[in-house]
């Protein structure tokens, strides 16, 4: 009541025409002769001034607004980009960022939110592992790095295991499985994972695994778990581990070379998500991981092992198709001329790649040229102008003087 009555007996000094006495009135009224003086000039209360908070986060306010604009991309995921690239120097810590982007109205786009049902298993039982496909990350100087990265979870524990991968191909995947159990220090009873083609293929809508990959699920000595067509949930572990590859986004222009991305993916990436508490255990996984790993069982025979991805190569495909391995070469499609293919050697197959996708599979032979049939024919097709019949007899009688010459 006191701004009231103050504002009342300044309002009838002024219908008298009568000065008012600041002083006396502070007094009256014990406050600041100023606020008086305040009062009077502005006829009623006169409103705070607002005043702008600073904060030490504000020099970081348009990096934070950058990498909050990335697609997929988390608080959690531009925090420490932040701290990768400044060593460490920020002005607070996580819970003090956040406080600051909540103050700012500063928000990340929507991630993936969709449910994911989650069950439990005794220790040592169940990894879970997955692809996140297809991440673009440019370098410092703009080059433009395109690869995947195997995503694996113990199914007790949560641990976590990321590793870089250029392709997705079956070799690819039992390289990133058997690098996943060293690190872990042993292997689990099962691995589930969904219908990938690295691992299976269908034929009229039947599902049947790769016989390189049962064949090594077998050596290995784990059990294959695949989930059911369609419902990726029953892995949802490693669904859910797959939202902090998606910190690898706020590293975008950030990184200076290949051999620094993928530290910072099997490194830094994969150790922070280990330490953070996991909302289904309330525990980070590795502490829970110190109780699960002397349930791990023995990798086993590792020189056996290391066969089935022993030998990689890579060339580009010249105008004659041929690819070489030893003193062989082998045929691919004739639009693949100028690309580069992967080519692996898994027992006595050779299995020819291209951007991820299996484009041929030769057995290996003491022929010095092997073309297959039909590679043979599109390409003799598109330099003669001639009937189909025509081109197949053409490419037979040439085909069988090069397999005459093996021969020899």
């Amino acid at each position: 009541m006191t701004d009231d009555n103050l504002l009342g007996e300044l309002r009838i000094m002024d219908d008298f025409h009568i000065k008012p006495n600041y002083s006396e009135l502070a007094r009256k009224y014990k406050m600041d002769r100023h606020t008086v003086k305040k009062y009077h000039e502005n006829g009623k209360i006169p409103e705070r001034k607002k005043v702008n908070r600073q904060s030490k986060w504000d020099e970081y306010f348009d990096e934070i607004q950058s990498l909050m604009a990335l697609t997929s991309t988390t608080k959690m995921a531009v925090f420490q980009s932040l701290y990768y690239q400044n060593n460490g120097n920020l002005p607070g810590d996580y819970s003090s960022f956040k406080a600051y982007t909540w103050r700012k109205n500063l928000t990340c786009n929507k991630t993936d939110d969709t449910p994911h049902v989650l069950y439990e298993t005794d220790p040592g039982e169940q990894l879970q592992c997955d692809w996140k496909e297809d991440i673009h990350t440019h370098l410092k100087d703009g080059t433009l790095y395109r690869y995947s990265v195997f995503s694996a979870t113990l199914g007790y524990s949560r641990e976590h295991i990321f590793i870089y991968s250029r392709g997705r191909t079956s070799e690819d995947f039992m390289r990133c499985l058997i690098e996943t159990f060293k690190r872990l220090g042993g292997k689990t009873k099962t691995v589930k994972t969904d219908n990938m083609s690295a691992v299976v293929s269908f034929n009229s809508g039947e599902r049947k695994i790769h016989p390189v990959i049962k064949s090594f699920f077998d050596d290995l000595e784990v059990k294959l778990e695949l989930c059911d067509v369609r419902t990726p949930e029953t892995k949802g572990k490693c669904e859910s581990a797959n939202r902090f590859v998606n910190w690898i986004r706020a590293f975008d222009y950030q990184i200076s070379d290949e051999e620094e991305l993928i530290s910072v993916i099997e490194n830094q990436i994969t150790a922070q998500c280990n330490s953070i508490v996991n909302q289904s255990t309330g525990i980070p996984p590795a502490k829970l991981f110190l109780k699960e790993k002397d349930k791990l069982q023995p990798l086993g025979n590792k020189i056996l092992l290391e066969n089935y991805i022993r030998e990689h190569r890579r060339q580009k495909v010249p105008s004659t198709l041929l690819v070489s391995y030893k003193r062989a070469q082998y045929s691919v499609p004739k639009k693949y001329i100028g690309k580069v293919v992967d080519i692996y050697i898994i027992s006595d197959q050779l299995y020819i790649y291209y951007n991820s996708s299996l484009i041929t599979i030769h057995s290996i032979s003491q022929n010095p040229v092997n073309y297959k049939n039909e590679h043979y024919k599109e390409a003799l097709a598109a330099r003669l102008k001639t009937n189909e019949e025509d081109i197949s007899e053409i490419a037979q009688k040439n085909l069988n003087r090069l397999n005459q010459l093996g021969g020899d």
